[in-house]
């Protein structure tokens, strides 16, 4: 299954963005970090509020690998980006009819990064930090956080579970 191509107003021609096959993967030891999916982190998102899972809360302070999608980029180049649980169209800080999901992670890097395409899945790890913070670079108050955060996209291969091969007898 092909992954959509969403734009931003940016496009593919924003010059911020590289080619997936750009960038060098994570260290090996990064995969043993525990993955954290967008439901542990936040328990409950809607009318009642956000609320966050007992498992994010018990990785506090702990290096976890979260996948998700980089928003579209307001800037070339960062020390920051925002990843969601699926990927936006329209960048939130260019488009002021927009707004940001509930349910974000900001990642805080641990050097300038360019950017992928938003469409593209990425894998970020980083020091997990939860609580109510209003963030001065991104200005925007953020629930949850990924300090000296790294990342690489992630392949349709290694995002899939491999299947199983079966023989059959006849």
């Amino acid at each position: 299954m092909s992954l959509p191509r969403l734009l931003s107003q940016h496009g593919k021609n924003h010059p911020g963005l590289l080619r997936a096959d750009a960038f060098a993967p994570l260290p090996l030891a990064t995969h043993n970090y525990p993955l954290l999916n967008f439901r542990d982190i936040y328990a409950t998102v809607g009318a009642i509020g956000l609320r966050l899972g007992e498992r994010a809360q018990d990785l506090v302070g702990a290096p976890v690998r979260i996948r998700g999608y980089m928003a579209p980029p307001d800037l070339d180049e960062s020390d920051f980006f925002v990843l969601t649980r699926a990927p936006i169209v329209t960048c939130p800080f260019c488009d002021p009819g927009t707004s940001w999901p509930d349910d974000v992670v900001l990642a805080l890097l641990a050097r300038d990064s360019r950017f992928v395409d938003p469409a593209q899945p990425i894998e970020v790890v980083g020091e997990l930090e939860l609580g109510a913070k209003l963030d001065l670079r991104s200005g925007g108050m953020r629930l949850v956080r990924l300090r000296e955060a790294r990342w690489e996209p992630i392949t349709v291969a290694a995002a899939e579970p491999k299947a199983k091969s079966s023989s059959r007898s006849e």
